[in-house]
């Protein structure tokens, strides 16, 4: 079918969030009135601009990205402090991982008295609930464990399934405003990550902001998940990247760059949020796991509602799916199925910038006429071991491409982003880091232990297609407190496959790299 792009055009209906929702929303920042805004302006013209981003690990079951902008460096700190202190404190309420959560005791005694923010959160997603007809529904708790516990071997029992479904559309929720209380029938089992985690996002955000009112921009990562405020690095906005939906290897570049300014951004599909090799996100109505939706984006002006928004959409048609997003004022979606076709709403495009390449100095990479073998990618498959060392950090590893002669054509990843040790991998820092001006263009978080992988299209950092020849891949690691490798493939391109191995490092296991033809 064809894979071509199709705006939605909606007939407009009445619709608008319930005053639950709306109320959610003035958690933001972004409803202060405007003398206040004026007045921290003022306040912050006389402070340098400076940006400093912090990665922690192990957030959340994912990792956490801050970007603090015009800030000092212990204003900074203090701020992500903030931030970690918020979560910690929403993840004891929230996370039905933790078997002493309120969550977890909620589903466990059926009813009671609840925190504000449990109340809060529930309320929310019954709200969902309600507004998509059911696409986004938290109550699948049961359901999700019982796949859980198949571990994707077997499908679910039907039988099983089949019963669950029945008991759910029979039983109910009762929600008490006023008593602050939650009381379901025996099916109900809470799960609501898929707004939790946007909601905690929020919630930390603020918090930072209340911690440290003089900041001038603040930029909140949880696992892909994003909420963005205030002044960016580059002034006209926030560059968030999309990535191709159907393209996973570790350091692609973004299909597309949006554009953001106090937004937030929200995924879900395939390849996210990943159960046992199928995707946890549940089809409401049959119990079974969606496939028919690769990738769903929504851009909003709440990371929670955006969140939710993202797991319905990949439970609705696209119709049904855009159709709502086009009654929301200030949200945006595109979706991807399974089978390449894309569907987006019509202020989809408003938000895209043309993609900004790495200004960096490169060459052409040899004079030779022959161009590079049409469809051929070089496969670089890297895994970083875990090491039983006391307070192990992960390791920093730099990925690039040189010619013959040792000059510049791409850099494919730089994973750690810490000033003080970034350096540490001196070959690459040394002869080409330090000339990078816009290093975090291309600079990622330090990746923990597990298998990636990276590939190189045969292009150059502008974009532009190298030829075919002689060329050299690079492959250095470093960790805090360790040891150092540097490694080098020479890797003869022509229309021939071939296959290499570099043995094992102290940091780094073994290294393969496939020269293939993908498409």
């Amino acid at each position: 079918m064809s894979s071509a792009v199709r705006n939605f055009y909606p007939i407009r209906k009445a619709f608008r969030l319930s005053p639950l929702v709306m109320a959610l929303a003035l958690i933001s920042p972004f409803h202060a009135n405007a003398a206040e805004q004026s007045e921290k302006i003022e306040q912050s013209e006389n402070i340098a601009t400076q940006t400093h981003r912090f990665h922690r690990d192990h957030i959340l079951g994912t990792s956490l990205d801050v970007v603090v902008q015009g800030a000092s460096k212990q204003e900074a700190k203090r701020a992500v402090d903030a931030i970690q202190k918020e979560i910690s404190q929403l993840d004891q309420v929230l996370s039905t991982w933790r078997d002493d959560s309120e969550i977890s005791a909620l589903n466990n005694n059926k009813q009671g008295n609840v925190s504000a923010e449990l109340f809060e959160v529930i309320a929310a997603c019954e709200n969902w609930r309600d507004k998509t007809c059911g696409a986004f529904d938290a109550r699948l708790g049961q359901l999700i464990t019982l796949w859980e516990k198949s571990h994707g071997v077997v499908k679910l029992d039907e039988a099983t399934r089949a019963q669950v479904l029945n008991q759910l559309k029979a039983d109910s929720v009762k929600l008490d405003a006023e008593q602050q209380s939650i009381a379901m029938d025996s099916a109900v089992k809470f799960a609501p990550d898929a707004y939790a985690k946007g909601y905690i996002i929020d919630r930390a955000l603020v918090a930072a902001r209340k911690a440290v009112p003089s900041i001038e921009g603040l930029l909140v990562d949880i696992g892909g998940d994003i909420r963005v405020w205030g002044n960016a690095p580059q002034k006209d906005g926030w560059k968030i990247g999309v990535q191709n939906a159907f393209v996973h290897t570790d350091n692609s570049a973004p299909q597309q760059v949006l554009n953001l300014k106090d937004q937030a951004i929200a995924f879900s599909g395939q390849g996210y949020r990943s159960l046992a090799g199928q995707t946890h996100l549940l089809d409401p109505k049959t119990g079974m796991p969606l496939q028919q939706v690769e990738q769903c984006v929504v851009v909003g002006t709440c990371a929670a509602d955006a969140d939710a928004l993202a797991t319905a959409l990949a439970a609705m048609t696209p119709s049904e799916g855009l159709e709502l997003i086009e009654t929301l004022i200030g949200y945006e979606a595109k979706v991807t199925l399974t089978d390449g076709q894309v569907y987006q709403s019509l202020g989809w495009n408003s938000l895209v910038q043309t993609p900004q390449h790495a200004e960096m100095r490169t060459v052409a990479a040899g004079q030779s006429s022959t161009k590079w073998p049409a469809g051929y990618q070089a496969i670089i498959d890297l895994t970083i071991p875990k090491i039983a060392v006391e307070k192990y950090r992960a390791p920093y590893v730099s990925v690039w491409v040189t010619d013959a002669n040792k000059k510049i054509v791409r850099t494919l990843a730089v994973w750690g982003k810490d000033e003080k040790w970034i350096n540490s991998n001196y070959v690459w820092y040394r002869r080409y880091g330090r000339q990078m001006p816009n290093l975090d263009a291309v600079a990622k978080p330090s990746r923990q232990p597990g298998h990636y992988k990276l590939a190189w299209d045969g292009k150059d950092e502008t974009g532009k297609a190298v030829a075919a020849g002689q060329y050299l891949i690079h492959i250095e690691t470093s960790r805090e407190h360790g040891e150092h490798s540097y490694q080098t493939f020479n890797l003869d391109v022509k229309a021939k496959g071939s296959n290499q191995t570099l043995p094992a490092q102290k940091e780094i296991g073994t290294v393969q790299l496939n020269f293939q033809k993908v498409n």
